[in-house]
């Protein structure tokens, strides 16, 4: 800063320093403002330290609850969903169709809160560093691939041209390929929600610099502008009337998973012109 006379640009999650004192550690948000005194002189420099061991510490108390509430409630939705097949299946014959289809509405719900008590103990896995990584050196192809293949019979019922896109010179990328085909298959599932018949969805791969980058575009909805920002943190959907759209934590977990892999991910859109998410994985 004072050399160029310029704030540093770094992502938030990189603002942060950590001093140990004894057992414990402390930490501090810092932002670093360069001020120039005398035209032509060496800039001054401003640094504001904030306390945020407290935040911090409530951060890894709220994660270790919700993992340990995710874990508990798996046994007894278990047996919930036991329970409610074999009524169901005893019940055939013996109920009208209105009643029945109530036994289908409880599956579908027992379901939906198992897939969200699965996502919520990956995300808090993912943030305490216990969720195991299997770096190996993937072709990008081969990540893209694996994560388009599985939505062409989707896109073709809904009418969505589905469109893939990946020079065969890239290098491969150190990466867990498991863990990056669920993120792109979370933004390919996402784009396709937001996507109306004979629109586009396209993945594609380029490099730049010492990075790999990763697209998924669409020409659908759009994202607007004020929830951009906040799109990659817990619980943010963009429709909360649209049921299909889980509990808005498949972004969160997907930013975890790349930050995992000293990578960024961000979106750009334009309500009503459509959507691109940029996975970036070091090379």
């Amino acid at each position: 800063a004072m050399k160029t006379g310029e704030t540093p640009v770094a992502a938030h999650q990189n603002r942060l320093l950590t001093v140990p004192r004894g057992q414990t550690q402390s930490y501090y948000e810092y932002s670093v403002t360069p001020v120039e005194s005398t035209p032509g002189a060496a800039a001054d420099v401003v640094v504001v330290l904030r306390d945020v061991t407290r935040l911090r510490e409530l951060d890894r108390l709220k994660s270790e609850f919700v993992m340990m509430a995710s874990h508990e409630l798996r046994t007894p939705l278990t047996s919930i969903e036991m329970s409610v097949r074999l009524l169901h299946e005893r019940a055939e014959g013996r109920l009208d169709a209105s009643c029945l289809s109530l036994f289908d509405v409880a599956e579908e719900e027992i379901v939906r809160l198992k897939h969200l008590v699965n996502e919520l103990l990956d995300l808090t896995k993912i943030e305490s560093g216990k969720i195991e990584m299997q770096f190996h050196a993937v072709a990008p192809e081969v990540l893209l691939q694996h994560a388009v293949e599985p939505f062409r019979p989707q896109a073709s019922q809904q009418d969505v041209e589905l469109l893939l896109d990946v020079p065969s010179n890239l290098p491969a990328v150190r990466a867990d390929p498991g863990k990056i085909t669920w993120v792109l298959t979370n933004l390919l599932g996402n784009a396709l929600r937001y996507t109306g018949r004979g629109g586009h969805i396209a993945i594609s791969a380029e490099q730049a610099g010492h990075w790999l980058h990763l697209y998924v575009r669409d020409d659908g909805a759009g994202i607007p502008h004020e929830k951009q920002a906040a799109i990659f943190s817990k619980f943010v959907q963009l429709d909360a009337s649209e049921r299909a759209g889980g509990a808005g934590l498949g972004l969160a977990i997907s930013k975890e998973i790349v930050r995992a892999h000293g990578g960024h991910i961000w979106v750009e859109s334009e309500p009503g012109h459509g959507s691109v998410f940029t996975v970036a994985l070091p090379l």
